[in-house]
C-alpha cells in the first residue's frame, strides 16, 4: 500500500470509526450518576420521536443529561444524521448531484457565474477524463514544476472526496523534497507516485489565506462556515450556520478530526454564540481559541453581510437542490467558497448549538422545500 493510499485508508477508518460503544456509555452515565441500563432505555423513548436519533447521536449530544434542557420536549427535537439522504433527495434534483459532487465541476460552475472559490492548477491521477484549462499532471517532472513555479503551498483533495479524507497539505522544502501533511517529508517521485493510485483523482489547489481578522482570531489554517440553506417558493431560508475550526497540526476542519472545534453562529447576525470540543461526556464548552487564546464567543465575524450576499448568489444558481450546505472560507479575497454540498450533516449543528434541529421554524422551512416529515408525536 503506497503513503498516500495509506493516508486515506486512515483518514477514511479514523472518520467512521465509533469508538468503543459500551466505554463512551458508561462514562456518559458516571457523568449524570446514572447507570447505563437506565439511559439506554431512555434512548429507546427518545428514538422513537420523528427524529429517530440513533444511539451513537444520543450520546454525542448529550440527550441524556436532562439538565441542559428547558423542557422535557426538547430532548426529542433532534434529528438523525440516518434520515439524511432520505429527506435531502425528497427536496432536490437527483440530477445536479454531479454539480455538487464532483469539485472540479462545482468549481467550474462557481468561477464561470462569477461567484469566488476555489482554484484549481493541476490535477493528478484518477481516470483518464479532460479537465479543460486545467494542466493534467502525467509525469514526476511535471509534479515537481507545478509545485515550483507556483512557489507557496498547494492544498490537494480527491475529487469527489467526503469529509476530507485522503486531503493534505504540500510544502516543497528543497530541490527535490516536499513536505506533505500526514506523510512528512518525501522526494517528488515518491509524492507523484502516492498520489496517483488514490482512489480518485488529486485536485491541487492554490492555498487559500485567512482575513487577517480570522488569522488573528483561529489562526492560519482554514477555518469555514457550514451554512444549511433551503429553497422554496417563500424564498431562500438559513436556519443554522457553523465555524469549522482546525487544531493546530490538522489539515482540514472537519470536526472528526480530533481536537477541531465548532462554533455555533447566529446566522442573522454572524455572531458565534458556543464553542465546543469533543463529543459526549468529553465535551468542552470553550470561550476561548485553545491555539491563539482569542475570545471566540460572542465575537462577529468579519464580512458577514457578504457571507448573505454570497449565500443567496450560490442558492439562486443551484436552486434546484433545495437543500444545500456551503462551507464557506472568510479570505484576503472575501468570502470563498470551499464546496457546496447536495443536503448536509444533521449533526454538526446539532452538536455546536446543544439544540436539536426540529425547531418549529426549521419544520416549517424544511416542509416548505419538499420535505415529509411527520411531527405528529413530537
Amino acid at each position: 500500500m503506497t503513503e498516500t493510499a495509506k493516508l486515506w485508508a486512515q483518514d477514511f477508518k479514523t472518520h467512521h470509526d465509533k469508538g468503543n460503544v459500551g466505554d463512551f456509555l458508561h462514562k456518559s452515565a458516571a457523568s449524570v450518576a446514572k447507570n447505563p441500563i437506565s439511559l439506554t432505555l431512555d434512548w429507546w423513548k427518545i428514538s422513537r420521536a420523528p427524529g429517530k436519533l440513533n444511539f451513537n447521536e444520543y450520546l454525542d449530544f448529550q440527550v441524556y443529561d436532562q439538565s441542559r434542557f428547558e423542557e422535557p420536549k426538547d430532548r426529542r427535537r433532534f434529528l438523525s444524521d440516518d434520515l439524511h439522504w432520505q429527506l435531502c433527495y425528497q427536496c432536490s434534483d437527483r440530477k445536479w448531484d454531479a454539480t455538487t459532487e464532483d469539485k472540479w465541476i462545482s468549481e467550474t460552475l462557481l468561477r464561470s457565474s462569477g461567484i469566488n472559490t476555489t482554484r484549481t492548477i493541476g490535477v493528478l491521477g484518477g481516470p483518464d477524463r479532460a479537465y479543460p484549462n486545467v494542466p493534467r499532471i502525467e509525469t514526476a517532472d511535471q509534479f515537481r514544476g507545478l509545485i515550483r513555479d507556483h512557489g507557496g503551498p498547494v492544498f490537494a483533495k480527491l475529487n469527489g472526496g467526503i469529509g476530507s479524507e485522503g486531503a493534505t497539505r504540500i510544502l516543497r522544502t528543497g530541490k527535490d523534497r516536499f513536505e506533505a501533511a500526514g506523510l512528512g517529508e518525501v522526494n517528488g517521485e515518491t509524492l507523484f507516485q502516492s498520489m496517483r493510485q488514490a482512489p480518485a483523482a488529486y485536485l491541487i489547489q492554490e492555498e487559500l489565506e485567512h482575513h487577517a481578522d480570522m488569522k488573528r482570531l483561529v489562526g492560519e489554517r482554514i477555518a469555514t462556515i457550514r451554512a444549511m440553506t433551503f429553497i422554496s417558493n417563500s424564498g431562500i431560508r438559513t436556519p443554522f450556520a457553523v465555524l469549522k475550526m482546525p487544531a493546530s497540526g490538522n489539515v482540514a476542519d472537519n470536526f472528526w478530526r480530533a481536537g477541531n472545534l465548532l462554533g455555533d453562529i447566529d446566522q442573522n447576525t454572524g455572531r458565534i454564540r458556543r464553542v465546543i470540543r469533543g463529543k459526549g461526556p468529553k465535551m468542552e464548552v470553550l470561550e476561548r481559541h485553545p491555539d491563539t487564546q482569542e475570545q471566540l464567543t460572542d465575537t462577529v465575524l468579519p464580512m458577514w453581510a457578504d457571507v448573505q450576499r454570497l449565500i443567496d448568489d450560490v442558492a439562486r444558481l443551484y436552486a434546484p437542490v433545495k437543500f444545500q450546505s456551503l462551507d464557506i472560507a472568510l479570505t484576503d479575497q472575501g468570502p470563498s467558497i470551499v464546496e457546496i454540498n447536495t443536503g448536509g450533516s444533521f449533526y454538526l449543528p446539532q452538536i455546536a448549538s446543544g439544540r436539536g434541529l426540529l425547531t418549529d421554524e426549521f419544520i416549517e422551512t424544511f416542509r416548505a422545500s419538499g420535505a415529509e416529515l411527520d411531527t405528529s408525536k413530537l
